[in-house]
């Protein structure tokens, strides 16, 4: 059997869905290069896909994914938005001089093409994901379309994945020394897409679902994740879905905050006391180093890991450059003395501390600046007392913003066009802004409600 059968019947599936359930042509533009970003992270070698097919800029993949950004961001520059809509203008401002920023850094980085086209990515993925998400998803309506997309992509990209492995076939997967990683390249990609996927899982349970079979299938869905993130021994993914899960129902309960956080304290106080829960903790978390002599707490962990002796390294450096930083996407390149691993020093493993090694001081406090923008709609959001679908599409976007942001904090992500990460993460960030935009007020009495209650099954959500 040709394992590249299996890519070919992941991307049979959206096609299917881009032709038969997703019939509107900016839903479609986005899915296009949404499929492109999966195909990247997928296992390509594995599945006949060589490096000279995708990893130079202008291979051929690359230039496919270059052709759907591009069609991507034209539907977005036709969209428009409604007559009382409210521009921020703070928040435009930062967006406006981080992307300025990049493109000025490539000026002085060392590879100028390769950091200029990333920076270029980057402003394109910036435009479409401001310009036509935040415009498309300020109709519940489009949410919810946008919504099950996303949740039939975790059908799709995870179930199958599974059943293979729990066969014990075994064909049509990757596992990296003992680490499950499904039909990703690796398992840190694979536990960042479960987790990110987990809150529109939760939407369709608690929102859409409405038969007690379709309630049991995303009830497995979401076993399939826990048990895909276990295997994979992904400590971000499995921390980032927590987080996810945790945020979600913070924002949907509005009597039961309290609970919750408590709930969440409770937790990891009994996995701190109990030996047995401790002892297990701890060898997921240090994925067998813990058997090493020289570890012997979690101080010592922290020296056995790549990512701090990378951190540690390259932080001299990029404080002597802390003005103007290396350049846009050219901060990675001084990993490599600090690590033995050339597949990790690809990357630096925080995106945070990069984009400080691209731009310095300036991009670093725009970005903080950014996340600060963001948060406080993201306040202001659970604080509103809205129906029961408002809410629950608010904490969608607000639990993967929350989930992402913790999780860049050990990936490098975040400004890598070419990642599927980036996108699952910055499309909800533009949800939180363009649901703070959206008015509950206005929606009742206008097109918004209309566009909801013209399908059923979310008649008795509204109403909740």
């Amino acid at each position: 059997m040709n394992p590249s059968l299996v890519l070919i019947a992941i991307i049979g599936c959206f096609i299917w869905l881009f032709l038969y359930r997703f019939r509107d042509n900016f839903l479609r533009a986005y899915g296009f290069f949404f499929l492109i970003l999966i195909i990247y992270a997928t296992n390509k070698a594995y599945y006949g896909i060589s490096a000279e097919m995708s990893e130079s800029t202008f291979s051929p993949l690359s230039l496919v994914r270059w052709g759907a950004l591009i069609f991507f961001a034209w539907y977005s520059w036709r969209i428009r938005f409604p007559v009382n809509y409210r521009v921020d203008v703070a928040l435009s401002m930062i967006v406006g001089l981080l992307l300025g920023d990049m493109l000025l850094s490539s000026l002085y980085a060392e590879n100028f093409s390769y950091s200029f086209f990333r920076a270029i990515s980057f402003a394109l993925l910036a435009y479409a994901v401001m310009k036509g998400m935040t415009a498309y998803i300020l109709s519940s309506a489009n949410c919810v379309r946008f919504f099950q997309l996303k949740y039939y992509t975790a059908w799709i990209m995870l179930v199958p994945a599974m059943i293979i492995l729990l066969s014990g076939f075994g064909y049509g997967i990757t596992i990296i020394m003992n680490q499950y990683a499904g039909f990703f390249g690796n398992q840190n990609m694979f536990g960042t897409f479960s987790a990110l996927m987990t809150p529109y899982v939760l939407f369709h349970w608690r929102v859409i679902s409405q038969k007690k079979w379709e309630k049991w299938a995303d009830v497995l869905l979401l076993l399939v994740i826990l048990a895909g993130l276990w295997f994979s021994n992904s400590r971000n993914g499995m921390i980032s879905c927590v987080i996810a899960v945790t945020v979600y129902f913070f924002v949907v309960n509005l009597q039961n905050r309290i609970k919750i956080v408590l709930a969440s304290a409770c937790l990891l106080l009994v996995l701190s006391i109990s030996q047995t829960l401790k002892s297990d903790l701890v060898s997921f978390v240090r994925k067998g180093t813990d058997k090493s002599a020289q570890v012997t707490d979690f101080v010592s962990q922290m020296s056995e890991e790549e990512r701090f002796k990378m951190w540690s390294g390259v932080w001299p450096l990029f404080w002597k450059q802390k003005l103007i930083g290396y350049g846009f996407a050219s901060s990675h390149l001084l990993v490599f003395p600090f690590t033995r691993d050339e597949e990790a020093g690809r990357a630096l493993h925080n995106s945070y501390l990069e984009i400080f090694g691209d731009l310095g001081l300036p991009g670093f406090i725009l970005l903080l600046l950014l996340f600060y923008q963001v948060a406080v709609k993201s306040i202001s959001l659970i604080q509103q007392r809205g129906e029961y679908l408002e809410r629950n599409i608010n904490a969608v976007f607000i639990s993967v913003f929350v989930a992402g942001s913790a999780n860049a904090l050990f990936e490098s992500w975040m400004f890598s066009v070419g990642n599927l990460t980036s996108l699952l993460y910055w499309v909800p960030v533009a949800g939180v802004v363009a649901r703070w935009v959206w008015s509950p007020a206005a929606s009742h009495s206008g097109s918004n409600a209309h566009q909801i209650k013209k399908i059923p099954q979310f008649n008795n959500a509204y109403q909740q």
